[in-house]
């Protein structure tokens, strides 16, 4: 049952991520974060998380990842000390931008910005549920990447027994974050840094996912 269930959500909501797709990015985000999907493959100290088919973990080191599709990687930053304090920071909606959107959803919260960049490049920040996620990627990409980076951040589940010891053991500490995902990135570099060191895999034969329409 619950695999039917994720094929009609996968099927309703990452046939989004075609570049032909119709729906604006408000109904795209609006469709993502209340698709309450709760399978999850891929698990973690202290969290986890759902990774759509076609995309592979590549990198892991404590609660920074970079997830690979056939075409971009994407950063994931989990914050499970501000999410076990419950730290909330309200985000500020500017025209600045190509699009900016705080979100809010039951007691979820966060925000998308997407910054025009030069040569037909868009810098994507996406925050919801306690989780980052960076891309960088084409103009006719943005939606596909969107609907990639809601469905991870949207089926990322805490554990609150494990975190709880982790901060009780001291092994967890605010004061040696190294990333605020509550704050917009004021440039690119550091994620330019990230797509340079994995750069070779835009050449491996990745396998295609059969929801997304190319």
């Amino acid at each position: 049952m619950k695999k039917c269930l994720l094929l009609i959500v996968c099927c309703f909501f990452l046939a989004g991520c075609s570049s032909t797709f119709d729906e604006s990015i408000d109904t795209l985000l609006k469709n993502g974060i209340t698709s309450n999907v709760s399978i999850t493959n891929i698990y973690r100290t202290g969290y986890k998380y759902y990774l759509p088919n076609g995309m592979k973990t590549i990198d892991s080191h404590d609660y920074n990842e970079v997830i690979y599709n056939e075409k971009y990687p994407f950063y994931l930053y989990v914050d499970v000390v501000s999410y076990f304090h419950r730290v909330r920071v309200d985000y500020e909606e500017s025209d600045a931008f190509y699009y900016s959107k705080a979100i809010q959803y039951q007691d979820h919260f966060g925000y998308l910005q997407v910054k025009q960049l030069e040569n037909d490049k868009y810098f994507i920040e996406i925050m919801y549920n306690y989780a980052k996620i960076e891309v960088i990627v084409t103009e006719k990409d943005i939606k596909g990447s969107i609907a990639y980076a809601i469905a991870i951040l949207e089926s990322v589940t805490y554990n609150d027994t494990v975190l709880g010891s982790l901060m009780g053991d001291n092994v967890l500490n605010s004061n040696e974050l190294e990333y605020n995902i509550f704050e917009t990135a004021k440039s690119e570099s550091n994620y330019l840094e990230i797509v340079e060191q994995y750069d070779q895999y835009k050449n491996e034969d990745e396998v295609p996912d059969t929801d997304f329409i190319k």
